[in-house]
């Protein structure tokens, strides 16, 4: 696939379960190489929208089309080109990670033969190669969530949903997480519902805020002014604001500092490498954050 190209595209999408309507108008299309967020507090419709975009549930309006075929009325072929992380991986715990990454294969229509290779491919990818002996039951909740993505990426689908995949995860887990996602992209469309800022910040490239199952914004993320960064050895903040492209610092709290820029964020952060101040994190902001936290939550 051809980085832009459109591989899902869901129009007027609804879902009503008797009285109560879980989603009402959502469109969006999913582009090779782009990471998408769907963004909204607990209850907002982010994961009946992904049960709509999987196959998982059938819209009571509107039609999901993967690769130009209608998921609803020819679900074999479509589902082909799906990979799906749900909340909680779908890991039995008394089988061994390499059983569950062949059992995932042969449900996506694998011969033994392909799942072997196949379970090689994504143990390489995600780092997982040392555990396919290890029982799932006794994985930690970041390597469980690795091996729910690489059963979702087993049969080597060109969309990838995920769902909350880095909620209730320790902070160097969810960095991990969040690094491996970063990659999935290449090549790939991925779709990923999250209430976490961090999430949108770190990984996409497009946004779509959900507040009481209906989408109330769609916007392209572009490059922004700001920056927050973490520091082993922070210097005063007078220090920092002496380097060059840098017109505010806000310090928070251990070591982490908020940057207003007036240069390109890789010059900032090529300066700040150069200090002994020990850079071990530089995140650059490339939307209002303040703005879109309104969005989630206003009545």
């Amino acid at each position: 696939m051809e980085r832009g190209d459109i591989l899902l595209q869901g129009e007027e999408l609804g879902r009503r379960d008797g009285p109560v309507a879980r989603l009402r108008g959502l469109d969006l299309e999913l582009r090779a190489g782009e990471v998408t967020a769907l963004l909204g507090v607990n209850g907002a419709g982010k994961s009946t929208a992904l049960a709509l975009l999987s196959g998982a549930l059938r819209p009571t309006r509107g039609r999901v089309r993967v690769l130009g075929l209608d998921l609803h009325r020819q679900p074999r072929q479509a589902r082909r080109h799906l990979g799906l992380l749900p909340e909680r991986p779908p890991l039995y715990p008394e089988l061994t990670v390499d059983e569950n990454l062949d059992f995932a294969a042969r449900l996506r229509g694998l011969d033994r033969r392909q799942a072997r290779q196949a379970r090689r491919r994504v143990k390489r990818q995600l780092d997982l190669t040392a555990f396919g002996r290890r029982l799932a039951g006794r994985l930690s909740r970041g390597m469980a969530q690795r091996v729910g993505i690489a059963q979702a990426l087993v049969h080597e689908p060109e969309v990838v949903i995920l769902d909350e995949p880095t909620a209730g995860l320790d902070p160097a887990q969810a960095r991990e997480l969040r690094q491996l996602i970063a990659g999935l992209g290449d090549g790939r469309a991925v779709l990923m519902a999250t209430h976490l800022l961090q999430d949108v910040e770190q990984l996409c490239q497009q946004v779509i805020i959900l507040r009481e199952g209906r989408p109330v914004t769609r916007e392209r993320l572009g490059e922004g002014k700001g920056a927050r960064i973490h520091l082993q050895r922070p210097p005063a903040p007078g220090e920092l604001q002496k380097l060059p492209g840098i017109t505010r610092v806000t310090e928070q709290h251990d070591g982490w500092f908020e940057l207003t820029l007036e240069a390109p964020p890789e010059t900032v952060a090529r300066e700040l490498a150069l200090r002994d101040w020990g850079l071990t994190d530089f995140i650059q902001h490339r939307h209002d954050t303040e703005r879109l936290v309104n969005l989630m939550v206003e009545a």
